[in-house]
C-alpha cells in the first residue's frame, strides 16, 4: 500500500540520518474537504505533494515499514476519501511503535479498531473557532467536532486527545482562548500551529500571524496544559509524545513559530 512521508522521513529511509523522533506518513490520493488553507483540499490547486510547507514523498509500507517501526512514534495523517478508515487501520497495523493518527471525526468503532491496532494518541482537525468556520470552509459542523472529542477522550484518556488548531486563519482572538479552556475543559489537550499561506491555496494571500500573537497564544497553551508559568518551553512544539513537525511552520531562514523538540533539547 502506498502512503507519503514527510520530506525528513523520506530522508532517513534513503539516507539513514534522522532528524526527528517521529516518522511523519499521510495517505494518498488529497482530501474531499474543501478547507480554503491547505493544500490537499479538494478547492485547492496546489500540489499534492505538499501539506502546508513540507513535501511528502511517496512509498510503499510494505517495503518501509521495519525503518519506520525504528522511529519513537509513527504519526499517520488521514485526507477525507472513501475507504479512508480501513485503509487507515491497514498502514498502522504495519508499524510497530507508538503510533498517532489525526482525523476527522468518524464512527466510534474505528477509534476502538485504532486503538487495538496500537494507536495511544489521537489528533482531531478542528483547526479553527466556531465564529471562522464557515469562512475557512471545515467539513462537518462545529458541534459535530465538539462531540466527536469528546468520544476520543473515552476512548483513549484524559490528555491523549490532541485537537489541532490553528492561528491566524481569521479568528477571533478571545474566541481562540475560549476554545481552548473550553477543549481543556473537555480533557483533551491543543496542538498549536501557525498559519502558513500556501500557493494554489484559496487563502494564499492571506497574511501568516504575527509572531508576538502566536506566541501569547502559546503562553496562553502551556498554562492550560501544565498550570505553570510560561516559559521558553511554551515555544516549543506543541503535540503527541516526540512530535516536532520540523518547519512544518517554518521557513529554516528566519525565527521559528513552532521550535522542534530535537532543536529545543540543543539549546
Amino acid at each position: 500500500m502506498e502512503v507519503l512521508v514527510s520530506a525528513g522521513t523520506f530522508f532517513f529511509l534513503k539516507k539513514g540520518i534522522k532528524y526527528s523522533d517521529t516518522a511523519y506518513a499521510l495517505q494518498t490520493g488529497g482530501c474531499k474537504a474543501k478547507c480554503a488553507f491547505c493544500t490537499q483540499s479538494s478547492v485547492s490547486r496546489a500540489d499534492k505533494a505538499y501539506l502546508s510547507r513540507v513535501k511528502w514523498y511517496p512509498v510503499k509500507v510494505e517495503d518501509v515499514k521495519e525503518k519506520l517501526s525504528s522511529f519513537k512514534r509513527f504519526c499517520l495523517q488521514t485526507v477525507v476519501k472513501d475507504g479512508f478508515e480501513e485503509e487507515a487501520l491497514d498502514i498502522l497495523g504495519q508499524v510497530n511503535t507508538r503510533k498517532s493518527v489525526t482525523t476527522t471525526p468518524v464512527e466510534e468503532r474505528y477509534l476502538w479498531e485504532m486503538k487495538e491496532v496500537g494507536v495511544d494518541y489521537l489528533g482531531v482537525g478542528m483547526d479553527t473557532t466556531r465564529g471562522n468556520w464557515e469562512k475557512v470552509g471545515k467539513p462537518y459542523s462545529f458541534e459535530r467536532y465538539l462531540e466527536f472529542v469528546k468520544r476520543a477522550v473515552e476512548v483513549f484518556g484524559k490528555r491523549k486527545v490532541y485537537v489541532h488548531l490553528v492561528f491566524g486563519l481569521g479568528e477571533e482572538k478571545g474566541e481562540f482562548v475560549e476554545l481552548m479552556k473550553e477543549l481543556y475543559s473537555l480533557g483533551a489537550e491543543v496542538a498549536l500551529f501557525a498559519f502558513t499561506p500556501v500557493k494554489g491555496t484559496p487563502m494564499e494571500d492571506h497574511p501568516r500571524p504575527p509572531l508576538e500573537e502566536y506566541r501569547e497564544m502559546q503562553r496562553i497553551r502551556f498554562a492550560l496544559s501544565t498550570g505553570a508559568n510560561p516559559s521558553e518551553k511554551a515555544y516549543f512544539t506543541s503535540g503527541c509524545p516526540s512530535c516536532d513537525r520540523p518547519f512544518y511552520n517554518e521557513d529554516p531562514r528566519e525565527k521559528p513559530y513552532n521550535i522542534p523538540l530535537m532543536e529545543a533539547r540543543r539549546l
